[in-house]
Order: structure tokens, then sequence, then C-alpha cells
């Protein structure tokens, strides 16, 4: 999984020209806030409910994926709005791989802050493993800066916060909700019987995850400023302290990509359903691990091939990833509308 997310660092911001699909209505602003975990700062991506003006820009194309169109500092529109934390990738993500959900859900009124996770080429192994308590950190220190900033181009309603969280970011909304991994339910992950995402990588690193520092693995995270989160296909979900889930006091939407059949295993999140006093987990039986990634161009598939990646372009043969990630975000608007009520 971590070597797939690197291909999408050719992603960049152009002139607007072949959008996925048309987003006159969603505007965009780029800003910066201190983290301090991190020791420094992280760029923010804000997608917002917008009406006519701004820059045409289009966001995440490369040579695999389409880009999303927004206009850049378009006025925003009336109103204020509820605001989604999004945290989208594995242990190395590319700087926009969440763009197409970020511009469907400011389109359906949400403001949406996405992450921009440091540069994948510049980590090691040993580092990315960093990220599993280095994210929710960063939402928490995201949440603070917007909450501080006067400057930015919508109205929040600051009692209807929710995170949006995508593979290791769903682990870090399950953090933020409340929930720590256990140590040694991590460790075995990568075991024969495990099911880690990127034990391969790690054992080519050779790193032991039983050396991982165990206070970080456990320490809370819990934002109380955070009303409800929506994780899809977490990593690492198998490993959470089952005492700690059972705590989490706010509503949790699990959505799993796939059938039964189909869902990786480090993946899978219907065990957390029991666990979780207020969660409902859904399946979108149409869609893969790969429909999270951006729509792809038509050579996008052949590029793949050629450079012997997996197939990331692939999808089912009935369903377009366009409409797969039409209906996976009317899921997600509908967990957070009905979650951050008004």
């Amino acid at each position: 999984m971590i070597h797939l997310l690197i291909l999408l660092l050719s992603a960049c911001l152009l002139a607007a020209n072949t959008p996925v699909h048309t987003a006159d209505t969603v505007g965009l602003s780029f800003f910066s806030v201190p983290v301090p975990e991190r020791g420094g700062i992280m760029d923010i991506t804000l997608w917002y409910p917008a009406t006519a003006g701004g820059t045409p820009v289009l966001v995440g194309d490369s040579p695999i994926f389409k880009g999303e169109a927004a206009q850049q500092g378009a006025p925003a529109a009336a109103g204020s709005h509820p605001l989604i934390l999004l945290s989208h990738g594995g242990l190395k993500s590319g700087p926009f791989i969440g763009a197409w959900m970020a511009s469907r859900l400011a389109s359906k009124g949400f403001v949406v802050a996405m992450m921009r996770q440091p540069d994948p080429q510049t980590m090691t192994s040993e580092e990315s493993l960093h990220e599993i308590w280095l994210r929710p950190a960063d939402l928490s220190a995201a949440l603070t800066a917007i909450e501080k900033g006067g400057t930015l181009p919508a109205k929040i309603d600051r009692n209807r916060i929710g995170v949006l969280g995508f593979l290791v970011g769903g682990t870090s909304a399950l953090s933020i909700a409340g929930g720590h991994l256990d140590p040694e339910s991590f460790a075995r992950s990568c075991n024969a019987d495990g099911t880690g995402v990127d034990c391969t990588e790690f054992a080519s690193a050779g790193i032991d995850l039983h050396s991982i520092d165990r206070q970080k693995l456990t320490r809370s995270h819990l934002d109380p400023r955070v009303k409800a989160v929506v994780v899809i296909d977490p990593e690492f979900g198998a490993s959470f302290a089952p005492e700690s889930l059972t705590r989490i006091s706010i509503p949790v939407r699990l959505i799993n990509l796939g059938t039964p059949e189909t869902i990786w295993p480090g993946l899978r999140a219907s065990g957390l359903k029991d666990a979780i006093p207020n969660a409902r987990y859904d399946l979108l039986t149409d869609a893969s691990q790969y429909s999270a990634f951006s729509e792809c161009k038509p050579s996008g598939a052949a590029i793949l091939r050629e450079e012997g990646e997996e197939p990331l372009c692939d999808d089912s043969k009935e369903t377009s990833r366009t409409a797969i990630h039409d209906r996976l975000a009317e899921m997600v608007a509908e967990a957070f509308s009905t979650n951050l009520p008004q």
C-alpha cells in the first residue's frame, strides 16, 4: 500500500480544463497551520460551498488521475456550514488523494479541511509509522488553528464538526473519537497470520513492530470538539484496544469498499461495529479498495501496468468509479447530516 500512494506525488494544481465533474459552486483556498507535534507547519486545502467567482483551478491532476475542478478564492455561500476534517491515505500519502471527496462534500454544503501529509519521497519506512499518532494530532491542531483564524472564506458552525478518514486516516478518526491501539495486537499484525497491510515494506526495512513506542500507540487523542466520525477502510482496525472502543461516545459510521469476500483483511471494519456503542456499518459492494483513489485517465491503467504497479484503475465492470464516488459521497454526507444535526 505504501508504494502505491507515492504514485500520487505527481498530482498538481493547474488551470482547469477537463475536470472530473463540474464544480463551479465549490470554492477553494490554501493555508498553513502550526502542528506542534511535528515541530512545524502543515498545509491545508479548504473546500467550501461558494457562489460564482474566483479563479478556475484543477486540483490533483496527474498522468494517471484526473483532477478536481474548483474556484480558488470564490465568495462563500451564505450561512454557517458544518466543518469536516479529512484525512485520506496510508502511511505515505499523496497530497491531493482526497480531492474528489472534498469537492463533492463541499458541493453538498460542507466546509472540508483536507490535510496535506508530509512528502512520502522524503520519509523512511520507520518514520512513516509515526504517522499513526501524528495524524490525529494533525487533525486537532488544524481544528485549533481554524477556530482561532478569522480569515476563513466560509463561516463554520463550531457545534457541527466531524472527521472523515480513509485508511490510516480512518485509524486517526477512531483515535480522535477516543479509541487507541493495543501494542501487542498491533505488533502481531505482521505475524504470518496477521492482517497488516504494509508488512512487506516493514520487513524489507528491518522494522520490528514490537519495538514501536508503546506510550505513543496508547496515548489518548480524544478531541471533544469532534461530534461525529466516518471511517472508510481503516488500517489497523483489528488492533484497537477493545476497552477503548467501548468508551467512544459519539456516532461512528463505518464503511467498507467491497464485499465480505473482497475486502482486504487489514481494512475490514465489520468487527468494530459491535465494540463501538453508537456505530453503524455499511458496505459499498460495487466498489473495491482501489475505489478510494481518484478517477483514472484513459491511459492510467496502461501506465500502471508498464510500471508493474497494482491495478489502481480497476473497478467493477458494472459501475464506473465516478458513480462509486458519487454514491460514497452521498453516504458520507448523509452520515454527517444525521449525526451533526442543526
